[in-house]
């Protein structure tokens, strides 16, 4: 650098003008070529258009940053709603309805989240937050599915149960009637309770298919209203036996 600046100090004014004013006759010849130097790369620096590059870099790497900030995290939402779909599919309602409505609960939060950031303008976006919301969408509804795994092999187990008890207390009721004392208005009592009875043995059938079609919630409820109907009317034989029995007294 200092031979090419002393050279170009000894080829006058072709590359720098020469200072207006000469130093004094003693004073060092390389370093007035290094100071010459020095004023004209500031010249040639601070003129040349060059110098706006850096400016302009920063300004898009700034831009760049804020396109990437403000792109959706297409793949993670897609992610979240494939799993509540498939958390759907489980029957995760029927069988994990906590884990589900929390699931849904995410879903939502999301969804409004990327509407309200569609709403702005398009450089004041930020997707942080979606992309948080999705993870846990997803972790919501995975959450779900695994449980309405648990869930649906548990309502199997008291579907089954319930519709085993429904068929032996249905044999109970008939022989309950078949002693149930008879009186005046009494006999029009059991007939009706006699063909609940058999209502609800007749609804046996359709118990067992919606057990075998793997339909557990709905056999376990028509299971339990048969129950029901079953226990009002052991109810109201005993009472009824009690009543007589009463009387004789």
């Amino acid at each position: 650098m200092r031979r090419l600046l002393t050279y170009a100090s000894a080829q006058g004014s072709s590359l720098w003008p020469r200072p207006a004013s000469s130093a004094p006759s003693g004073r060092d010849p390389e370093k007035r070529t290094l100071e010459a130097g020095r004023r004209m790369i500031a010249r040639s620096v601070l003129s040349h258009p060059m110098k706006r590059i850096p400016v302009l870099l920063a300004l898009a790497g700034v831009a760049l940053l804020s396109v990437a900030c403000a792109k959706e995290p297409t793949d993670a939402v897609t992610a979240a709603r494939t799993a509540l779909a498939a958390a759907k599919t489980a029957e995760a309602a029927d069988y994990a309805p906590a884990a589900t409505a929390a699931a849904e609960t995410a879903a939502a939060a999301l969804d409004a989240e990327l509407k309200a950031q569609s709403e702005k303008f398009a450089l004041t976006r930020s997707y942080t937050k979606a992309s948080e919301l999705a993870t846990q969408a997803k972790a919501a509804a995975d959450k779900a599915a695994a449980q309405a795994v648990t869930g649906r092999e548990q309502m199997k187990t008291e579907a089954t149960t319930l519709v085993a008890g429904v068929r032996s207390e249905v044999e109970a009721a008939k022989t309950a009637l078949a002693k149930a004392p008879r009186g005046k208005g009494s006999a029009a009592d059991v007939a009706a309770m006699k063909s609940d009875v058999a209502g609800v043995e007749a609804g046996l059938a359709d118990m067992d298919a919606a057990i075998a079609g793997g339909k557990y919630k709905e056999a376990k409820v028509k299971a339990e209203a048969a129950k029901a109907t079953l226990d009002k009317i052991m109810a109201d034989v005993a009472a009824a036996a009690a009543m007589k029995k009463g009387a004789k007294r």
